[in-house]
């Protein structure tokens, strides 16, 4: 596992100094777009965030494809999700929902069980 992180270390990085180098290196546009409220300091931050960002959306898939064979069947957000996860959340999501069916089988057992008790209680009282 050491090395496979020392290589997303040394991907990341490379995403970075590409961005970077973007950042310093691509021309600036004479009319710059409004998102980057008229500023080239402000074009340049965007620009260098797009190529990072867009350098780990192609990375991902790629280094896990490579390393691991297998690939994302989603990438959001929230970042890659692969099918064994997927299918190892359903199935603990439903031993979960077994566990709680049981527990609560439990519990009704354990309140009717309380009831009659309550009701021999009321009756020897009265």
């Amino acid at each position: 596992m050491p090395g496979h992180r020392n290589l997303v270390r040394a991907l990341v990085g490379a995403a970075l100094c590409v961005a970077l180098a973007a950042c310093v290196f691509l021309p600036i546009p004479e009319s710059l777009p409004s998102i980057a409220l008229g500023l080239a300091d402000i074009y340049r931050l965007e620009v260098a965030l797009a190529v990072f960002y867009g350098c780990l959306l192609m990375v991902t898939p790629a280094y896990s494809g490579l390393a691991a064979g297998r690939l994302p069947i989603e990438i959001s957000t929230q970042g890659a999700k692969f099918a064994a996860e997927t299918d190892w959340t359903a199935e603990r999501d439903e031993t979960a929902i077994k566990e709680l069916e049981q527990t609560t089988d439990r519990l009704w057992e354990q309140l009717e069980r309380a009831l009659v008790e309550i009701g021999q209680l009321r009756a020897d009282r009265g």
